[in-house]
């Protein structure tokens, strides 16, 4: 039995090693992470921005796909204010990103990567200046947005389920729903007499309130919309 378990891990660890050989003989490693050496367009922006990087240093802003909240760039202005002073150009990427994206046919294709330019560029600024450089400075920035309206309300970003990640425990846009109702149902409790539904969910529940400067919360509004109307008796119930 223990000569049949080794020979069977033997296989699996050879079996392994083969698929990351054949990985790396489809792979290059570049300054922006892993990409397909088929890639030809991605390696030669790559190997043109470090060209250009050497006469000018430039920050490329790249939408992120998907990202539709109009509020996502409120920190540009002060953060071309600090590429400035560092001698840094700001300019935003003309070409949309695009996380999946392949190129070939029904037989065969490979991942490409958008963006390489500007993404090389960004990655060469932060060799240069410190490994999270782009990320601290446009945090620097976007503090800087803030404190400016330190007394003026800021609004919930509008598709924020969808397209921001605002809850902490969350990994990304899908697991933030998971985590935001996991937390809820682990406090909420439906009242005693309620009628649930199947397929549809229970209610719905619109909700408002500011977050004052000393973390305490006000202004609370609620409003219930249930899907099944004999559920209605329960309003006050559930707002509580």
């Amino acid at each position: 039995m223990k000569n049949f378990l080794i020979l069977l891990f033997t296989i699996h660890s050879l079996s392994t090693i083969a698929q990351v050989n054949n990985l790396d003989k489809k792979t290059i490693n570049t300054i922006i992470g892993v990409i397909d050496k088929r890639d030809v367009n991605c390696k030669s922006e790559i190997e043109r921005a470090k060209m250009d990087f050497r006469f000018q240093e430039i920050f490329y802003y790249i939408e992120p796909e998907g990202y539709l909240d109009s509020d996502s760039k409120r920190h540009h202005p002060y953060l071309n204010k600090l590429l400035k002073k560092r001698g840094i150009e700001f300019r935003e990427s003309s070409e949309t990103e695009f996380a999946l994206f392949h190129i070939g046919d029904d037989v065969e294709s490979y991942p490409a990567i958008t963006n390489c330019y500007c993404k090389a560029f960004n990655e060469l600024l932060n060799l240069k200046y410190g490994r999270n450089f782009t990320k601290d400075i446009e945090k620097a920035a976007d503090s800087m947005y803030v404190m400016s309206r330190i007394d003026d309300p800021f609004q919930y970003p509008i598709g924020v389920d969808n397209y921001c990640i605002v809850y902490p425990k969350a990994a990304d846009f899908l697991d933030q729903k998971i985590q935001i109702q996991k937390d809820f149902f682990s406090n909420f409790k439906y009242p005693a007499g309620f009628m649930h539904l199947i397929h549809k969910r229970d209610f719905m529940a619109k909700t408002m309130f500011t977050i004052n400067k000393d973390d305490k919360v006000s202004d609370i509004k609620i409003n219930l919309e249930f899907e099944n109307p004999e559920n209605q008796k329960f309003y006050n119930d559930i707002v509580n």
